[in-house]
């Protein structure tokens, strides 16, 4: 586990699908001046989503987004945020959710993943603690996020915590939800 001081683990993960680059940014850069994750992913999202970009566009953002009280036993430990431009209504949204994820993503050393641009196929995003990976997703492809939650586990161990999307998100429903 990273050390977390100020609630903070100290950096963001930017992922570009489609040159594969992966970088970080420090937390420090958004932390004192935005309120919580929510706060630092409308920052991200402002700086750099142009006005007119379309919600399946790649320059928009898809940002998982975690805050200074996640991963710890207090209240609301287990909360996390998704942000981006919604295609239900064509404006900034977020998501709150729960669970472990978010939590093994602070864990991790991530404060929160910035994903834009767009894979020439499925991809899945591998964090370790040897680094990070972009996957090929191919046969995880047309399962749902249960199946392929499960498929993930059985192939790199059931302590692994997975975010997916079922064939309504591959197929761009615009309502489709993760898991």
């Amino acid at each position: 586990m990273k050390e977390v001081t100020g609630g903070y683990a100290g950096r963001i993960l930017s992922l570009d699908l489609s040159t594969g680059d992966v970088e970080d940014t420090p937390t420090e850069s958004y932390a004192p001046l935005f309120l919580g994750g929510r706060g630092i992913a409308a920052k991200i999202y402002w700086d750099e989503v142009p006005p007119d970009v379309s919600p399946f566009d790649p320059q928009n953002r898809l940002i998982f987004i975690t805050g200074p009280v996640t991963a710890t036993t207090g209240f609301c430990g287990s909360r996390w945020q998704v942000c981006g431009k919604s295609p239900l209504h064509d404006t900034f949204s977020y998501c709150n959710l729960g669970g472990n994820w978010g939590a093994q993503l602070k864990r991790a050393g991530y404060d929160g993943l910035v994903v834009s641009g767009q894979a020439e196929g499925p991809v899945y995003l591998w964090i370790s603690n040897h680094g990070v990976e972009i996957r090929t997703a191919d046969h995880l492809s047309g399962q749902g996020a249960i199946a392929c939650r499960e498929t993930l586990k059985e192939e790199l161990g059931r302590t692994v915590n997975v975010v997916a999307i079922g064939p309504a998100g591959e197929n761009r429903v615009v309502f489709a939800l993760s898991l």
